[in-house]
């Protein structure tokens, strides 16, 4: 039975201002979990693939940006593998997903 993790958009604590995704990065995510970021801050965010090659696909994981105070579309990983993402709007935010086969 599909998993659900939860990766939350939340402004930093403490230190300089910011947003971090926690957790940072999803160990043992199985293909076909479901991924739902949840954004805690008062601006936009959008999770996009950042490639090796350094290239950013803004419509890898969903087709929008999170809304202030507002929960993503749902991802399902389809392949093994580890997914780094930054921001689109905030390239410094960044975090990483490992799939691993079920």
């Amino acid at each position: 039975m599909p998993f659900t993790w939860q990766i939350n958009v939340n402004k930093t604590p403490a230190g300089p201002p910011g947003v971090t995704f926690d957790p940072a990065t999803l160990n043992n995510v199985e293909i076909g979990d479901q991924i739902i970021w949840t954004n805690n801050d008062v601006a936009p965010h959008w999770p996009a693939l950042k490639n090796s090659n350094g290239t950013i696909n803004n419509q890898y994981f969903m087709a929008n940006q999170i809304a202030p105070n507002s929960p993503s579309d749902t991802f399902l990983p389809a392949a093994t593998g580890t997914l780094n993402y930054v921001c689109f709007l905030h390239q410094d935010e960044a975090g990483s997903i490992v799939v691993v086969p079920s």
